[in-house]
């Protein structure tokens, strides 16, 4: 997914410290009586550049789940984390990026149809203003 650019006009007075992320993605299976096995993984990245934004250094989050309860309800990936010097400084620009990618193991028995959900994606700011 993405990637999606988010530009906003930066106030010179307020310099980032530091960036935070907030996330929850959840999995359900639109396939009566199918059972599944394995996991899912949600990748979330951050970057000052369209391009390159799905490396390695843009990570900014990583959750893995089990598949298995998928056949019951809902499977949810969700965590924390925070953000690299880089990716404060990219943000800081006020053009930055953010996407994410989906992968894992999970299989099914049978022909089935997951669908995913973004509950949550907050990032949240934190530095110093000056007068």
């Amino acid at each position: 997914m993405g990637p999606v650019e988010i530009q906003y006009t930066p106030d010179p007075r307020v310099n980032l410290t530091g960036v935070s992320l907030d996330y929850k993605v959840c999995f359900t299976s639109e396939t009566p009586g199918a059972s599944f096995q394995g996991n899912v993984v949600y990748t979330a990245y951050l970057g000052g550049d369209a391009g390159t934004l799905f490396q390695e250094a843009n990570k900014l989050a990583e959750g893995t789940k089990d598949v298995s309860g998928l056949s019951t309800g809902a499977v949810c990936v969700e965590g924390q984390a925070q953000a690299t010097a880089a990716q404060v400084q990219a943000l800081q620009s006020g053009t930055f990026y953010v996407g994410a990618r989906i992968s894992g193991n999970a299989t099914s028995a049978q022909e089935a149809t997951v669908r995913y959900r973004t509950e949550r994606f907050l990032l949240r700011l934190s530095g110093t203003v000056r007068p």
